[in-house]
């Protein structure tokens, strides 16, 4: 059976980023009195994502992501006199606890990684990812996490890969995937690489984006399954 290389995204494929998330905002909006805001936590959520989106597209930089879904959301609900550097801070000290791992991740991993060649590919701010693998005991499983912030790139842009690549030293597109939720971001990169991608559809979620996967998962049990028929 050939042995696969796997890059997987980090943040809702592997570790639980929505809880993370809620968490961390939950805790810095208390410190700072702002849970009083009726729907203050949709409307980071909502203006985080949005910045996100508009950094995968090179239409914002990670320092601008930190201080912008603040000032969005307290221009929103008319709040002033915080620092949004400040803030920042204090919601990354609390996201990178943010350890869960997401439903069978970890018994995947398990199963997996003696017979395959494991890979992080992420999205982020690297010394939250380092401590959030950290914790949750996940980073023994792969070779490498390759995370954008040290990559000065980002995905989808092909320029990701290619440092990948580089770095490996070879990559064997006849047996390498790229896993992960998200259409835009995970597999526009295989897209963009001309590599094969397998988009994990947790939320069945129709694809109206016109970004066609290789593959389509709902679980990592299939996912499981998928890679074994793949390997033969």
């Amino acid at each position: 059976m050939k042995r696969l290389t796997l890059f997987i995204d980090a943040d809702d494929t592997l570790l639980d980023f929505n809880k993370a998330e809620t968490r961390a905002i939950n805790q810095t909006f208390e410190d700072y009195d702002l849970l009083e805001y009726d729907g203050i936590i949709e409307s980071y959520k909502r203006n985080n994502l949005k910045a996100w989106k508009a950094f995968e597209r090179n239409e914002m930089t990670r320092d601008d992501i930190s201080t912008e879904r603040f000032r969005w959301v307290f221009s929103e609900f008319k709040i002033e006199g915080i620092d949004l550097n400040e803030i920042n801070k204090l919601y990354w000290s609390y996201l990178a606890k943010g350890a869960d791992v997401m439903e069978g991740a970890r018994e995947f991993v398990e199963k997996v990684k003696d017979d395959n060649d494991l890979y992080v590919v992420t999205n982020g701010t690297a010394f939250i990812q380092d401590s959030r693998f950290a914790l949750s005991d996940m980073s023994k499983y792969f070779k490498k996490r390759y995370i954008s912030e040290n990559l000065n790139t980002r995905k989808p842009a092909k320029e990701f890969f290619d440092y990948i690549e580089k770095d490996i030293g070879f990559v064997d597109r006849d047996a390498s995937y790229i896993i992960g939720d998200s259409l835009s971001s995970d597999i526009q990169l295989g897209i963009n690489a001309n590599v094969k991608t397998i988009w994990f559809n947790r939320e069945n979620k129709i694809n109206e984006k016109g970004i066609i996967p290789n593959y389509e998962v709902k679980c990592f049990k299939e996912l499981e399954k998928l890679i074994d028929e793949l390997r033969k």
